[in-house]
């Protein structure tokens, strides 16, 4: 055993995280948190711009890459700028008031911020730029969360600081740095858990609230905070009799907010839920509660595929292989989780188990790979993992240097306009 929170932090109630050594000069700010892991994110953000840079100009390019406006030239950030980008930028623009009805089932929080960057430059900063600007801070805060709630979970400063590394090299990364809301629902999800293990409900409940209003996949991280909450009762149903439990159905005022808006907007409350019935193109997405018959479906697609027996085209690996391949890591990590901390870890297991469910009810898999992105269970059981066997320590590094390249991997697709997810 090692000297980690595995053995010293398995209790019913939990701890505070390793606090910040105090600060030995006005300049210590710089050795704090934030700005260490500002230096890391803002790094990061600078290679992915770097690779972009680099490779863009001499690749194929396919259709994702826009004709014409946003993202058809070459500027510094017109790579972040590719399929669903494309969405998110005209709500940033015209709201929900044009004619294209896919565009309703983007959920208007990261749109909004954009706006709301633009605006306050007085119109200085383009769209790409006030994007990138939201995403870079977004990405920070979700990775300030990550390393504190490392430290809930983990004693010493390696093992937090591996926590972000393992979400800053998930196969689908770059999405924190593309023109996606990935980087704000992280960054909500992961401060709301952080919160929870606080025991702090009021800003719990104000963050999960902005939370709901980002994507309907929030539900799983009111669920985790519930199952946070109720731990820290000790799992005793009379302790839920408390006011803080209001939190968790105000959290969806958020979902509220955005049925009302899209009334105004479309004079449709459910615009977001029906924009892509009808729509050829997103055929695949309909509403399936048979969740195993899917898993079911789509394992034999894999399964086909990795044995030879049908093609491994680009489509196959980017929408079947590599989201069942997640969904699987999804699961193990949960059960894992579940049987290394007991008691403490069975929100963050249940929480993987309540995901594997949500990300199966439409029908597929499709861009499954992309929304695992959230699920810091998976962070967590990889570095408990390495902690709990001292021996196998290499093994955390070789998969964190594995999962970066398959990021580069994918990445370049992105940036060259083919599928990515």
């Amino acid at each position: 055993m090692t000297s980690t929170a595995v053995s010293s932090r398995l209790t019913e109630e939990a701890e505070p995280e390793r606090p910040e050594t105090a600060p030995a000069s006005r300049w210590a700010w710089v050795n704090g948190d934030y700005a260490r892991v500002f230096a890391v994110v803002l790094a990061w953000h600078v290679v992915l711009i770097a690779v972009a840079y680099l490779f863009a100009p001499s690749s194929p390019v396919s259709e994702g890459i826009p004709k014409t406006g946003i993202g058809s030239t070459m500027s510094l950030l017109a790579h972040t700028y590719r399929w669903d980008a494309g969405n998110y930028g005209e709500i940033a623009v015209h709201a929900y008031t044009g004619s294209y009805a896919p565009t309703r089932a983007f959920y208007p929080v990261f749109p909004i911020l954009v706006w709301l960057v633009q605006t306050v430059s007085f119109g200085t900063l383009g769209l790409l730029a006030a994007g990138f600007l939201v995403n870079l801070v977004a990405t920070w805060l979700a990775a300030v969360a990550l390393l504190k709630i490392g430290r809930h979970f983990f004693d010493g400063e390696r093992a937090p600081w591996l926590v972000v590394a393992a979400f800053l090299t998930a196969p689908a990364a770059f999405f924190l740095h593309s023109f996606y809301s990935e980087a704000v629902f992280c960054a909500l999800g992961f401060w709301a858990y952080l919160f929870a293990l606080r025991r702090q409900w009021l800003w719990m409940g104000l963050t999960l609230i902005p939370l709901t209003a980002s994507r309907i996949t929030a539900a799983v991280f009111v669920g985790l905070c519930f199952l946070e909450f109720w731990r820290s009762k000790n799992w005793k149903l009379r302790g839920l009799l408390s006011w803080h439990l209001l939190w968790f159905p105000v959290a969806f005022l958020g979902l509220g907010a955005v049925l009302v808006y899209m009334k105004i907007q479309t004079g449709d409350a459910f615009a977001s839920f029906n924009a892509l019935k009808g729509v050829k193109s997103w055929s695949y997405h309909h509403f399936d509660p048979n969740i195993l018959g899917t898993l079911w479906g789509e394992a034999k697609i894999t399964g086909h595929a990795l044995l030879g027996d049908t093609r491994m085209d680009a489509w196959t690996l980017m929408s079947h292989v590599l989201p069942m391949i997640g969904l699987a890591l999804l699961f193990v990590s949960s059960v894992y989780v579940l049987v290394a901390l007991r008691s403490k870890g069975v929100p963050l297991a249940l929480f993987g188990f309540a995901a594997i469910v949500m990300l199966t009810m439409n029908s597929n898999v499709v861009s499954v790979h992309r929304y695992l992105l959230p699920c810091l269970v998976m962070y967590v059981a990889l570095v408990l993992f390495g902690e709990r066997r001292p021996q196998l320590r290499g093994a955390v590094h070789v998969v964190l240097y594995a999962n970066a390249l398959v990021c580069g991997a994918i990445y370049v697709r992105f940036i060259t306009g083919f599928w990515a997810g």
